[in-house]
């Protein structure tokens, strides 16, 4: 796991409420989250845009999905995995911006 994250890695603070109460969920049970409630991930997207400081975590909206990593102005962007959809992409953002590992589709859903 610690190969996912860049040296210079700090925790990010989470500033979405909804967010950061979730955060503590299985990475499968935050996913179905956000799917359910996108105005969680909006939210997150755009706490991310209107971050000002470097180095830290980001989310961006592509023309063809989303990016997720770190930024720093030494290094640039670092750590960076594309997302087809918003809900897996904050998925990703929120474990990884918490230091908690980044978020693989494909894990299978919780049956419970």
């Amino acid at each position: 796991m610690k190969d996912e994250f860049p040296e210079e890695f700090t925790v990010q603070r989470i500033g979405v409420a909804e967010a950061k109460a979730i955060a503590d969920l299985s990475p499968a049970d935050i996913a179905r989250y956000f799917r359910e409630w996108p105005r969680v991930a909006q939210d997150l997207l755009i706490e991310s845009s209107n971050k000002r400081s470097a180095p830290s975590s980001f989310i961006l909206e592509e023309s063809d999905g989303f990016r997720v990593g770190w930024f720093s102005s030494r290094f640039e962007y670092r750590c960076v995995k594309r997302f087809p959809n918003l809900a897996d992409a904050a998925t990703d953002y929120l474990l990884f911006s918490l230091g908690k590992g980044r978020w693989t589709p494909s894990q299978p859903l919780d049956s419970n």
